[in-house]
């Protein structure tokens, strides 16, 4: 058996490889129990852990007896105590137990135990292995004990040849090798014995600061081990692993020292949570989790404010996401600790970690209904079930986003209140809270620090994607915030037209383009509702929210002035207050100076100085956007997404699409000599192209004629504004084809006498063509019942059509009758003044009268005086200007008239037009973003192989999909994103789009990579990409430089979580400025983490945006363009 005074190689150099999992806890084989750590005599009992992160309140004994033991480590009261052999030179680890050897500080829960005996140099491993299994007193299953890390003292002697192993490890080689280095590192660590029996504390805080710096050198080697180096395959992971708790048997003691050894204990705190907060490659076992949550339980409850401070700076922010066995515990601990941090006086106090703690758990409370945790009012152990863990967070959270005086950590509490909202309206749990919440985002948005306001909107922004659960909750809550940014906006615009900062003119431009978001979001009937603000109590004209919303735009435009005119102005926060919304709720200002600009980035450092560019840019910004806005609601507002889907915003028509006098297929000179297409500019803000193409023939349905007669050319007119391009066809319409058939009724009428042709004409339209229908005779109408109108084919043939039509006229309109109920169809009777005598003589010379007749017509029907001319119908003729149609619609328009020539010019054809009509065509009409996403599987540490990945997990696709809709790259009309048509970067990618941004999400595992080619395409897109979303499922934290690329300025890593939930870390360079609403260190559920996820990314790309010197939003610089037009 080895001697006390050689332990060999420690334990504490462990393979992770011979652990299964990561996941696996160690055991040790004699006892579940920690009696042996004690504090002032007292064992901890009644305690121990769930698998679920719970505790239970059965209590364990121990489970048989340790060794044999000599009567010095009889003497130790402690496992904490550390006794160092000053003859020996080693490190000996005191153990009133068996299983003490297991929990003292190692990364391994080796099984061999040390016995006292004579001195051995080369002991044999075979020989401790046998002696350690006949003490064995619990049989581990063949899986864990896999996972208890081998040294060289429970390997067999075969695992080590003796040509290639030191002397120290059985074998024959002498000097220096690996396992003779690591003896003599720990036994010279050894040499300093127990560090807490230093009696100065000064050089007790001196010895545990180097601590510090041996265990961040140990930290560095862990890092670099099983790191590819060609970065092409990803090596197999080490045998061995530095031992990173191998200190906390001092770190421990340390803890339970008086205050005169305060910095020496900080020191310690520190060392235990940076031990504690990594990714472990083999979990620690239940006894030290024990131990370790009840140092941190006094040390979170502990009445030294530094302590406090300590533990919260370095806890945060993944201690929530490592998913160690019984984490939850601490909770209550955490969130009392974290709102004495927010609560204190000091700014040096850690507030940001204190508040991205609080953020982390604010998902925590709808997956545990339930918590079993410490109770945070003794330092005693007594666990408890918490049901209000919720309204605790929140009411911290609430606190601090209203009276922190950092302005960071302000910003992580105004980003967890818009996440905890997303996350109740998911659940729909309709909490009480989430109207206070609300409150304070938008009560943030007029703060005078720019940066929390920008924060508060960006919320806002994110709470558009939820705005039906919104109006689930509370149906008049987006109306109301439509009004809170109406009313922030009057509130900010005369202060930010005097400021000379351009962080105060993004700012409205940002309320400008989110109270677009919101204005699109909601349905036009919602929009309609009158509503009765405070001040217009006196006015009973009922107005719409739209009509507030254009008069707010409408002082933009023109300048804060308009709002003098109470015609013009909008609403006051004044006019908001009621019981739900407070809109002068109290803010604390904050204590630190808010920076004027923020540092400058690599790129951005080589282009100054643009001050006087910039000066000259700001100006007319807010005006620009207000216009843009109103554009965009005039043309989409009702109609967003059209039948194009919503990947089509503006038309894709050009001048020389349909042009008979063009055959190239882009825009050509050629068109400048096309006569049949002319340019206009309209207001100085409208670029017009009118030209004149072939009708459309044989369509179905009958195109733009739909079966009407019309020209035989059509009018297209493309418009371009600040709010895109519109393509309109016109035609002219000359009636339908009935009523241009009657020429044979009109020769018809010509020849009849004078006096039918005016009875005629008096008649109706439709009975004048009617009675040409059938030779000229009026069509016989009946009606048998008389109430229809009588038809030729419900007549009979013994029944007379005029004598019927007659009858029905009298009975259905008395008026005609010429005899008081005489029906017209009687006859009137024969005049009584007339003989049969005249009636004869009437009669014979009416026949003698057509006898002369027909005798002059027989004889005089050849002279050409007795023919009269036919009159043709006239041929239509063709316009002879190729341009007559545009011309005639521009007239009819009223566009040549004189009271438009100020406002209507004809541009002329040129280089200079052409050039920006591409340029202005290949621009986007909405803000677009590019973001690459990646999937990194287990144990891939290399490029290589995370670009090859073809698919990832179930969770991993279900996100991919929650980013945006699938779109066919082959006829995507949309924003591209540098992706190919052809096929060769994919054949379908996540897209997402509104009615002002376009996202395209650049998925590794959409592109081929079947080639180097395509593995060189698919690196040059996604290293391209300044914001990229990593999805690792590695147990090992995802490194930057994995994917070389000048790029990737930010980094969103999605970790899963074992209880369903998904760690982010966020890596951004230090120039970047915050956003949101995700920061480093939350942890969501996955029902809201798509969404999320893609705001963060969103908002990262503008935040990266905005440090490019000279960079210009889309409106701005589109409106820069059509000036040059112009």
């Amino acid at each position: 058996m080895r001697p006390v005074d050689d332990p060999g190689v420690p334990s504490e150099w462990t393979s992770p490889a011979s652990a299964g999992s990561s996941d696996l806890v160690s055991s040790d084989s004699h006892s579940d129990s920690f009696s042996a750590f004690q504090y002032d005599g007292h064992k901890f009992e009644n305690f121990s852990l769930c698998p679920e992160g719970g505790t239970t309140t059965s209590a364990e004994s121990d489970t048989g007896s340790g060794p044999l033991q000599s009567a010095e480590e009889q003497e130790v009261a402690s496992l904490t105590t550390l006794h160092i052999d000053s003859e020996t030179s080693s490190l000996n680890q005191q153990a009133l137990s068996a299983e003490a050897a297991t929990i003292t500080g190692s990364e391994s829960a080796s099984p061999v135990q040390s016995a006292l005996g004579s001195r051995s140099q080369t002991p044999s491993p075979a020989t401790l292995s046998a002696d350690h299994n006949e003490q064995k007193d619990l049989q581990l299953d063949e899986k864990l004990h896999h996972s208890v890390l081998q040294t060289p003292d429970d390997l067999e002697t075969s695992d080590f040849p003796s040509e290639c192993c030191s002397v120290m490890a059985g074998g024959t080689l002498t000097g220096w090798h690996a396992d003779v280095a690591t003896v003599m590192w720990r036994r010279m660590l050894g040499i300093l014995g127990d560090v807490n029996c230093i009696m100065d504390p000064e050089i007790h805080a001196q010895v545990f600061d180097y601590l510090c710096e041996l265990w961040q050198n140990l930290a560095k080697i862990r890092d670099n081990l099983g790191i590819s180096i060609d970065n092409v395959i990803s090596p197999s992971p080490p045998v061995l692993i530095p031992p990173l708790r191998i200190l906390t048997p001092w770190l421990f003691k340390a803890t339970m020292l008086s205050d005169k050894y305060k910095q020496g204990k900080l020191h310690a705190y520190k060392l235990i949570c940076n031990t504690m907060k990594r990714r472990q490659d083999v979990s620690p076992n239940r006894d030290f989790l024990t131990h370790f949550y009840n140092i941190m339980h006094c040390g979170l409850l502990h009445v030294d404010q530094d302590i406090v401070n300590t533990i919260i700076k370095h806890c945060s922010p993944q201690f929530f996401s490592l998913g160690l066995p019984g984490a939850t515990m601490l909770i209550m601990d955490f969130i009392v600790a974290a709102g004495r941090v927010a609560a204190s006086s000091f700014l040096n106090a850690p507030r940001v970690e204190a508040q991205v703690l609080l953020g982390s758990l604010v998902c925590f409370p709808n997956l545990y209904c339930e918590l079993s945790a410490l109770h945070p009012n003794t330092p005693d152990i007594v666990v408890s079930q918490f049901t209000e863990v919720k309204e605790l967070v929140i009411k911290t959270i609430l606190s601090s986003a209203k009276e922190e005086p950092s302005g960071p950590a302000r910003c992580v509490a105004i980003c967890s209140l818009g996440i905890w909202i997303c996350e109740e309206l998911v659940h729909e749990t309709h909490h009480p809270q989430i109207k206070e919440a609300l409150n304070v985002i938008c009560a943030s948005l007029k703060f005078p620090n720019k940066t929390v306001a920008h924060v508060a909107c960006n919320m806002l922004n994110m709470l558009v994607h939820y705005v039906h659960r919104l109006q689930l909750y509370q149906s008049d809550s987006p109306l109301k915030i439509i009004q809170v940014l109406i009313a922030t906006i009057t509130h900010l615009l005369p202060s930010t037209e005097a400021s000379s900062y351009e962080q105060d003119k993004r700012l409205v431009v940002s309320l400008l383009l989110c109270l677009l978001d919101w204005t699109m979001a909601l349905p036009l009937r919602t929009l309609l509702q009158p509503i009765h603000p405070a001040a217009s109590e006196n006015d009973k004209t009922e107005k719409s929210v739209l009509n507030y919303i254009y008069k707010v735009l409408h002082g933009c435009v023109y300048g804060s002035q308009c709002f003098s005119n109470l015609k013009y102005f909008p609403m006051s926060l004044s006019d908001l207050a009621s019981l739900d919304y407070d809109p002068f709720v109290h803010l604390e200002n904050l204590k630190e100076p808010e920076p004027l600009h923020s540092p400058d980035s690599e790129r951005s450092s080589k282009l100054q100085p643009v001050t006087e560019v910039k000066s000259h840019m700001q100006q007319g910004l807010i005006s620009v956007a207000a216009r843009t806005v109103i554009a965009h609601l005039v043309n989409h507002l009702g109609h967003y997404p059209m039948s194009g889907g919503p990947a089509m915003l503006t038309s894709q028509v050009c001048e020389n699409n349909d042009n008979p006098f063009c055959e190239n297929l882009e825009l050509s000179p050629e068109l400048f000599e096309n006569p049949n297409l002319q340019f206009f500019v309209l207001n100085n803000t409208t670029l017009v192209s009118c030209i004149q193409i072939r009708a459309e023939e044989n369509m179905p349905g009958g195109g733009l004629s739909a079966g009407l007669i019309s020209a035989n050319s059509n009018v297209r007119i493309i418009v371009r504004d600040l709010s895109g391009k519109y393509s309109w066809d016109s035609a002219i319409m000359y009636g339908p084809p009935p009523l241009c058939g009657l020429s044979e009724p009109t020769t018809f009428m010509l020849s009849l006498p004078h006096q039918e042709k005016s009875e005629n004409a008096s008649e109706p339209p439709a009975y004048t063509e009617e009675m040409f229908v059938k030779d000229g005779i009026t069509l016989p109408l009946k009606r048998r019942l008389r109430d229809t109108v009588p038809t030729w084919d419900t007549i009979k043939d013994e029944e007379d059509a005029l004598d019927e039509l007659l009858q029905y006229v009298g009975i259905t309109s008395p008026e005609c009758l010429q005899r008081t109920g005489v029906s017209l169809n009687i006859p009137a009777p024969q005049p009584i003044c007339v003989s049969e005598k005249q009636e004869n003589d009437v009669i014979n010379a009416i026949l003698k009268q057509d006898t002369e007749e027909r005798d002059f017509i027989e004889k005089h029907f050849s002279d050409l005086n007795m023919k009269a001319m036919e009159q043709d119908e006239p041929i239509p003729q063709k316009p002879y200007s190729a341009f007559y149609y545009c011309r005639l619609l521009l007239s009819i328009l009223g566009m040549n008239s004189w009271d438009k020539r100020r406002s209507f010019h004809l541009l002329k054809k040129n280089e200079k037009l052409l050039r920006e009509l591409r340029n202005l065509d290949s621009r986007q009409c909405r803000e677009t973003h590019k973001i690459a996403v990646f999937y990194v599987a287990e144990g891939q540490e290399d490029k290589h192989s995370i670009l090859t990945n073809t698919g990832g997990s179930q969770a991993y696709e279900d996100f991919v999909a929650g980013l945006g809709w699938e779109v066919n790259l082959t006829n995507h009309c949309g924003f591209m994103g540098g992706l190919q048509k052809n096929k060769s970067t994919g054949l379908t990618t996540p897209y997402f789009a509104t009615s002002m941004v376009e996202v395209m999400f650049h998925v590794s595992t959409r592109m081929p990579s079947d080639s180097d080619d395509s593995l060189t395409k698919k690196l040059r897109h996604l290293g391209n990409d300044e914001v990229h979303i990593v999805w690792s499922e590695h147990t090992r934290d995802y490194r930057r430089g994995i994917i070389p690329t000048e790029f990737g300025d930010v980094l969103i890593v999605i970790y899963p979580m074992k209880n369903y939930m998904f760690s982010i870390q966020i890596m951004k360079k230090p120039e970047v400025p915050f956003f949101g609403p995700l920061f480093d260190g939350a942890i969501v559920n996955g029902k809201i983490l798509p969404i999320m996820v893609r705001a963060t990314a969103i908002n990262a790309s503008r935040a990266l945006k905005s440090l490019i010197p000279l960079y210009q939003n889309l409106y701005p610089l589109t409106k820069r363009k059509h000036s040059e037009v112009y």
